[in-house]
């Protein structure tokens, strides 16, 4: 066989293999027709909001989804180089995926067919709505304050020279938690018109809000032992007299750490929630003093070091994450 021919059957190897795979390395799509998904019904309990259903359900594929209208879910996953838009319409325990736009994806409309990653993951968000479906947890809003000063004699505070704390720095509007593999907690605060918008009263309300978490998740999954919860808040502003934003839970387990000080290396072990695991490894990367200290608190006789990031290694079917790290001054 000579070298020309080679080259040939090399160049209809390449050719063939991006068919097959769908790759447009050589400018070739392999084309489907959009998938048609309408009125699927679930098997959501009566009563249930199946918008607090399709919301949830995009959020664990990593959709981004806003209400548009009362009947309408409008979800958006966007990747490097390609986008996806739909609309999610519901009527009672049945809902439809509308196609509303894409982003290289070489959508076709007058052929109506498109790269075969829209049907993969429309029919994976289909598949995600049944699936949570069967377990769904409806939000539920908690009637009881979260802040409940303690009583306090204000002329003994004045004499000792202590300003009295204010009774009451804000009233809750709104406190509710969403199900799903991770849960997360979403609250809108209103000020009292005394309350002065500093730091202080970010940190009460941040305490606060973590105390009410931890209760209400104890509660719903029967949790008794709580050390591992972390309890972030992602979104959090206070603004024309309002609290708004959402507190995240995360069960972050610290299973082995292991330091050096002759060396300053360490590495810890960490069982993580997949679902979860770029939140949790963003906040062990920034908090290893911090679990190190629930660890074996005597670890850190030299205070608190900086710590330089090594090797990490996710280990998906173990659910845990192995950090390497350097400290130094």
């Amino acid at each position: 066989m000579g070298k020309k021919q080679i080259r040939l059957t090399l160049v209809f190897a390449c050719l063939c293999c991006a068919m097959l795979t769908g790759c447009s390395m050589f400018g070739i799509v392999i084309h489907k027709p959009v998938v048609v998904i309408q009125n699927v019904t679930v098997p959501l309990p009566q009563g249930s909001d199946i918008t607090a259903l399709i919301v949830q359900s995009a959020h664990a594929r990593r959709w981004s989804a806003t209400v548009t209208a009362p009947d309408v879910v409008r979800c958006t996953l966007n990747a490097r180089s390609w986008r996806i838009v739909v609309d999610v319409r519901h009527s009672g325990p049945t809902f439809s995926i509308d196609y509303v736009e894409t982003e290289g994806l070489f959508y076709r409309p007058d052929l109506q067919d498109i790269h075969g990653r829209y049907n993969r993951s429309v029919e994976a968000l289909r598949q995600r709505i049944m699936r949570d479906a069967a377990r769904f947890v409806p939000p539920q809003t908690v009637a009881a304050p979260i802040y409940a000063p303690a009583t306090v004699n204000a002329d003994a505070q004045t004499q000792s020279g202590t300003p009295p704390r204010p009774a009451t720095p804000y009233t809750i509007e709104l406190f509710e938690r969403e199900g799903g593999d991770g849960f997360s907690y979403r609250f809108i605060l209103a000020l009292s018109d005394t309350a002065a918008t500093d730091l202080t009263l970010s940190r009460r309300i941040q305490s606060d809000l973590r105390e009410a978490v931890r209760a209400d998740y104890a509660a719903a999954t029967s949790t008794k032992n709580l050390s591992s919860l972390r309890i972030e808040f992602p979104q959090y502003a206070i603004k024309d007299g309002k609290v708004e934003g959402r507190a995240q839970v995360m069960t972050v387990e610290l299973l082995e750490f292991v330091y050096d000080p002759e060396t300053a290396h360490g590495r810890l072990v960490v069982k993580v929630n997949p679902q979860q695991y770029e939140l949790t490894r963003q906040w062990v990367r920034e908090n290893i003093a911090t679990l190190a200290h629930d660890k074996n608190a005597s670890l850190f006789g030299i205070g608190k070091p900086n710590f330089k990031i090594g090797r990490e290694d996710f280990r998906k079917d173990e659910q845990v994450l192995e950090v390497e790290f350097q400290t130094g001054k």
